[in-house]
């Protein structure tokens, strides 16, 4: 077990990530009901920015991915809406990180229908960094989204 432990986690600051990226994917349920997408935004973006200073920050922005991913991957609370845990987890490390990355909601009818009636609109969540999607595994299927709502809305 601890072979495992050491082969996840160099650091302690890493294994305190990762519990802080477990803790919030399990809270984002309960927040996305309390709060308006707005406000829920503006408390996940942090105040003070870099706050994980003490390592480097390439290596701390993949293993956020990863653990995310991994988190996301295998929680069955998290299987409803996993673009919009995904895209919100990061987007409050990233920025924590000093990362000016925005997250971006659109919408789209779903292709599988040809009748009018039976078509239904989907949604997604994604990140801008530096105006291009971000971190996304197929950023062609999200350029296929129309863009509803950015925050924050300037984008630089």
């Amino acid at each position: 077990m601890l072979k495992k432990f050491r082969a996840n986690f160099r650091s302690f600051e890493e294994f305190l990530l990762f519990i802080q990226i477990f803790s919030m994917i399990i809270l984002l349920p309960v927040m996305l009901r309390l709060f308006s997408i707005p406000r829920l935004m503006s408390m996940l973006t942090p105040r003070d920015l870099k706050v994980y200073q003490n390592l480097e920050l390439e290596n701390l922005r993949d293993k956020t991915v990863k653990f995310t991913d991994d988190i996301l991957s295998r929680n069955s609370l998290a299987s409803e809406n996993t673009c919009l845990k995904r895209t919100l987890v990061l987007y409050h490390f990233l920025r924590k990180m000093g990362m000016d990355v925005h997250v971006c909601f659109g919408v789209k009818y779903d292709t599988l229908s040809d009748s009018e009636a039976q078509k239904k609109l989907e949604g997604h969540a994604w990140l801008l960094y530096h105006g291009d999607i971000f971190l996304e595994r197929n950023t062609e299927v999200t350029k296929t989204y129309k863009q509803t709502y950015c925050f924050p809305d300037k984008i630089e």
